[in-house]
């Protein structure tokens, strides 16, 4: 009996035994995978009173039921859903739009990541994600108002001038 508790005592000390436990709880998450096409957004160019909707589609590469949350991160978009259960080995379309954004270049990213599903998952909590580039550009509307409407003008106004001057000489 001395042995067996000395035994076990030099090999917790050396970090055996929490080696083994890791080990024990892998196979709980190595099923457990996520994916997403496609790998980047691009919108384009964006009109700020239209938007832009693109479809993500989001893959469960694992073995077994995972509950997916996506995360938007650096931008201003509308993911819809943004939580959902996914089965083993089946995807889901997701709709991202781009809704009421400021002038200029935006750049951020939607964050997928995936746990398994349902209350007694159990385990360490680990889970897996997958990060999708979003990029876009959002039109200044204003600048093409001005030249829709003070372009006429000035060539009236041009006109004007032009045909007094003619009519004087």
């Amino acid at each position: 009996m001395m042995g067996r508790s000395f035994s076990l005592q030099k090999a917790s000390r050396r970090g055996i035994i929490p080696l083994l436990l890791l080990f024990l709880l892998i196979p709980q998450a190595s099923g457990i995978g996520v994916g997403a096409s496609p790998d980047r957004i691009e919108f384009g160019v964006v009109s700020p009173k239209d938007g832009a909707v693109r479809e993500l589609y989001v893959i469960n590469t694992g073995d077994a039921a995972e509950r997916v949350l996506l995360t938007v991160e650096g931008v201003n978009l509308t993911v819809d859903p943004l939580e959902f259960d996914l089965a083993a080995k089946e995807n889901r379309a997701v709709v991202v739009s781009v809704d009421h954004a400021e002038a200029g270049e935006h750049e951020g990213s939607i964050l997928i990541t995936a746990r398994p599903s349902g209350d007694g998952a159990g385990g360490l909590g680990l889970g897996a994600g997958v990060r999708v580039p979003v990029s876009f550009v959002v039109e200044d509307s204003t600048s093409w108002k001005v030249v829709v409407v003070a372009g006429p003008l000035l060539l009236v106004v041009a006109a004007t001038v032009f045909w007094r001057r003619r009519t004087k000489v």
